[in-house]
């Protein structure tokens, strides 16, 4: 799809392993990018430092380096180059993927910069002792990114594989420098952000084959809510930065909210959560809770667990866990306005459920609205389906 000047001299570097990767051309002719890329100089602009500090140029792999070493020797790395960053596949068997990663990469070209800490430790390593001082000390020290051009794709676009996401042309040894870093910058968010994006399509239930009338008419009067998809990895996530990047390019892809802390704190996003199972826990008796009291319409102190064993009472449904029900009573007297429950600690239908109803109700007749629930385990299907079925009875 790219022209090229017809008299250029190109040479094509393929790999054909992983998902994806960046190809290169060495041309003396034009390059002209694809009409969807964006051009940008990164001598243009004065950004900060890359959110993450260890997307250094030493964040790369050390087959760069020696390659660098290679073209400097021979006196081939200020040649003009074209490397080109794509991949082979959508992920998860999907129809595209949503490019993310951009303004990192803006970040780390903006800050190229190789420190004498760096520069001595490579000297020392045993692949490169034995290379000139002049590669350290004259080439590597001076080295930056003011002879780079980039194009590339608007961050958040949806792409598809082969089509460049970002062409980088500049000297051949400082964009072979690059390589290892912007598929590092790139492939992950733009995973995660294409996940995300999957998540948001699925929650509208725009695709749902529904196994019965009776699920579907559920379903069908829950779609007219719209619905909020909350990312909640950190503790999963490959590491602070994996977390971080997941918070981040999640917002990308369409969620509304995170759970991480930090990430809401940096990017401005909203942060939501509930309470864990270890809250139901540290519960463990209907005593935790005899001084719990929210105030009435008339100003009067009312008690929480007097009017919530009232209606537990009425339901039949005094099985229930007593601790569980001290817990959300707890919750409840904290975040009147916000009371959101996670169930399934126990029992999810007869217990957690069910205090949870009868708390609500206790919130509701002194006027606030409790939001809902949370699931994290069981048939989630079913006990989703299951639970908004008895809300509606």
């Amino acid at each position: 799809t790219r022209q090229k000047h017809k008299n250029a001299q190109r040479v094509k570097e393929k790999k054909q392993k992983g998902g994806s990767g960046m190809s290169s051309e060495i041309t003396n002719g034009d390059a002209t990018a694809p009409p969807s890329l964006t051009k940008s100089s990164s001598s243009s602009f004065n950004l900060p430092m890359p959110t993450n500090s260890l997307v250094t140029p030493l964040l790369t792999d050390l087959y760069q380096l020696t390659m660098a070493y290679a073209y400097w020797k021979t006196k081939r790395h200020m040649e003009d180059s074209v490397f080109e960053l794509f991949f082979r596949k959508n992920p998860f068997g999907g129809e595209y993927t949503v490019f993310c990663g951009l303004d990192e990469v803006l970040r780390h070209l903006s800050n190229f910069r190789f420190g004498k800490d760096d520069l001595d430790y490579l000297r020392g390593t045993p692949a490169l002792k034995h290379c000139d001082a002049a590669f350290f000390d004259e080439y590597l020290a001076d080295m930056d990114c003011a002879g780079v051009q980039v194009r590339a794709m608007k961050e958040g676009s949806v792409a598809f594989p082969r089509v460049p996401l970002v062409v980088v042309r500049g000297p051949l040894g400082v964009c072979q420098l690059l390589e290892t870093t912007l598929l590092a910058l790139i492939n992950y968010p733009s995973l995660v952000a294409t996940n995300a994006a999957r998540m948001i399509v699925a929650a509208t239930g725009r695709f749902t084959h529904f196994s019965s009338e009776d699920n579907m008419q559920h379903m069908e009067h829950a779609s007219k809510k719209t619905p909020r998809c909350i990312e909640f990895g950190l503790r999963r996530a490959q590491g602070p930065d994996g977390g971080f990047s997941a918070s981040k390019y999640s917002a990308v892809g369409g969620f509304d909210a995170t759970s991480n802390v930090q990430a809401g704190k940096i990017l401005g996003v909203p942060i939501a959560g509930t309470h864990a199972h270890a809250f139901v826990q540290a519960h463990s008796s209907l005593s935790d809770a005899q001084s719990f009291t929210l105030r009435d319409s008339h100003g009067k102190d009312v008690s929480l667990l007097e009017r919530a064993l009232h209606y537990r009472s009425q339901f039949q449904w005094d099985s229930t866990n007593d601790g569980e029900l001290a817990a959300f009573l707890a919750y409840a007297v904290s975040f009147p306005d916000s009371f959101l429950c996670l169930i399934d600690t126990y029992d999810t239908l007869r217990s957690g459920l069910r205090n949870f109803i009868v708390v609500s109700l206790v919130l509701h007749d002194l006027g606030h609205m409790p939001r809902g629930i949370r699931l994290d385990s069981g048939d989630l299907s079913y006990l989703s389906l299951t639970v908004h079925r008895i809300f509606l009875q």
